[in-house]
């Protein structure tokens, strides 16, 4: 008896091991999708794979008093349920937020609901088993419904520090906010220009990829000083709404918008929800009439090489509140008010001129560290700011020869003697891709090889891109590394059209990639690692 009631004991603390990393595995799939609904349902249509045990549980469970399938198809499938969701090597590592914690709180409560109703319903010992299995078969799904039953709750908690976070910007009357926001270069941007304001200003950002209005309220709260004369605020979106969500928190004096293209189409739908969506930073920027002490109006900067941008500001009639803003616009063309000429690349980094169409703003040489055309645009926009922010020229140019490139955009890391790594993996945007490309074929007398997974998150012209991407990716390089499956067959069609069979290689992981490139091709080498999926690809 007592040997009995101890295997039952052992069994039931599986199933709940099991049913733990079960609900883990989702909750951290909730925490990469940013807590968007949307995202975590578009998660679950196209992850379905994701949770075929489960369904293959819940099939089989009815069936559990028959000793075939309790002894034979239930334990094969609670194992592989155990394997796949058990703990391994991530990107990005589940933080225990205090979110995070409540959420778990309360799949915890529904998984033992159900446990307690079932050993209720019947002292039988097959059927509880059964409804055991059926429990981690429902992981998914009680995950789901502890997270739709956390929503309410954590919206107004977000809400009530959004609302303080708020207050403390309004209640700084010489602090001068700046949003950056754009389908590209954001990041890139952000950094860059408090590399140079800092050199004259106390300046506060956004760190490392913050841009959603927690990661704003975050930063006002726990690094905004008293003292902090500029903050610039970076601002992402997934949907309609998210960048004026962010807007009404930080109230934006000036506005930088750094591109507009096809991004995140799964929840945008098209690119007119996209430039809309943008321009939101636009109309907060506009709308704010505040002048500040020590800089004067706000002023909003676009890239006017994008047709996008140049398109919808044609939509605006200036009158009004907008006489009082600054719009200028930046970029390659010399029709836009800021632009850079004479672009020269080498192994040390790239060199060029800003010049301006503005009246009383300088024309420079420029010198970074920094490699590719786009490099160049965020540059502009940069400096560009920073001219209208009344910093010298001279203290630009010494900040900008001292930038190092932002981590996992086209960073140089240099590996031995005869091997260049390049890492730009945080890139997702074709255009950008594109350009990594155009760096590499800059390497003469160096084997060129990609890695990459491809891009994801383009709705139905995902397969389109990522085709496209390869093919002209296949013209520059000597070697392909095809990484994952989520990709796999439009990168293979594009490189096949220019490389051949023995120069396409398909592997599952990055590591098994790097490693095929550093030790299988042989000589001088230069390799990009371009884009990268996040875990829950």
């Amino acid at each position: 008896m007592i040997s009995v009631l101890k295997n039952c004991i052992l069994l039931v603390i599986v199933y709940i091991l099991i049913a733990l990393f079960s609900i883990l595995k989702y909750v951290h799939i909730i925490q990469l999708n940013n807590y968007n609904l949307d995202q975590q349902v578009i998660w679950y249509k196209k992850n379905r794979k994701a949770y075929l045990m489960n369904i293959a549980l819940l099939c089989l469970a009815p069936f559990s008093g028959y000793p075939f399938v309790s002894l034979i198809l239930i334990p094969i499938c609670l194992i592989i349920v155990l394997i796949t969701n058990s703990p391994r090597k991530q990107k990005k590592k589940l933080v225990f937020t205090n979110r995070i914690k409540r959420l778990i709180a309360i799949c915890t409560i529904i998984f033992a609901l159900w446990l307690t109703l079932s050993l209720k319903a019947s002292n039988d010992i097959v059927f509880n088993y059964s409804c055991l299995t059926v429990g981690i078969a429902l992981a998914p799904l009680f995950t789901f419904i502890a997270f739709l039953i956390s929503l309410p709750i954590e919206n107004s908690i977000r809400q009530k520090f959004m609302n303080e976070a708020h207050e403390l910007i309004k209640g700084n009357d010489d602090l001068y906010v700046i949003g950056i926001t754009g389908s590209f270069g954001k990041t890139s941007v952000k950094y860059y220009l408090n590399s140079i304001l800092r050199e004259r200003y106390a300046v506060c950002m956004t760190p490392e990829s913050f841009n959603t209005p927690m990661g704003a309220t975050l930063t006002i709260k726990n690094d905004l000083k008293n003292i902090d004369d500029i903050f610039i605020c970076e601002m992402g979106a997934r949907r309609v709404g998210d960048i004026k969500e962010i807007c009404d928190i930080v109230d934006p004096d000036g506005a930088i918008i750094t591109d507009v293209g096809n991004m995140h189409l799964d929840t945008f739908k098209n690119i007119e929800n996209v430039r809309k969506t943008k321009f939101e930073l636009f109309d907060a920027a506009i709308k704010n009439d505040r002048e500040n002490k020590k800089f004067g109006v706000g002023t909003i900067l676009l890239n006017g090489d994008n047709e996008h941008i140049r398109g919808k500001v044609k939509e605006y009639k200036f009158d009004g509140g907008v006489d009082a803003k600054n719009i200028y616009f930046y970029g390659m063309n010399d029709k836009n008010d800021f632009y850079a000429s004479e672009i020269k690349y080498n192994d040390k980094g790239t060199s060029f001129v800003f010049k301006s169409n503005v009246s009383g703003y300088p024309t420079f040489e420029v010198q970074t560290k920094l490699l590719g055309y786009y490099n160049v645009i965020n540059l502009v926009a940069a400096i560009a700011y920073s001219l209208v922010l009344k910093v010298d020229k001279d203290l630009i140019c010494s900040a900008v020869r001292k930038i190092e490139a932002v981590p996992h955009r086209l960073q140089i890391l240099n590996y031995d003697r005869d091997t260049i790594l390049i890492d730009d993996a945080y890139n997702s945007n074709l255009n950008g891709a594109k350009n990594a490309c155009d760096v590499v074929s800059k390497f003469d007398g160096y084997t060129k090889v990609i890695i990459t997974p491809g891009m994801v998150e383009l709705g139905d012209k995902q397969d389109e891109i990522n085709e496209t991407f390869a093919e002209y990716a296949g013209k520059v390089v000597d070697y392909a590394i095809v990484v994952g499956a989520t990709n796999k067959v439009a990168l293979n069609r594009g490189f096949e059209i220019n490389l051949s069979e023995d120069r396409l290689i398909n592997v599952d992981k990055v590591e098994v990639a790097i490693h095929y490139a550093l030790q299988n091709i042989s000589g001088k080498k230069v390799v990009l690692m371009e884009n990268d999926l996040s875990d829950n690809y």
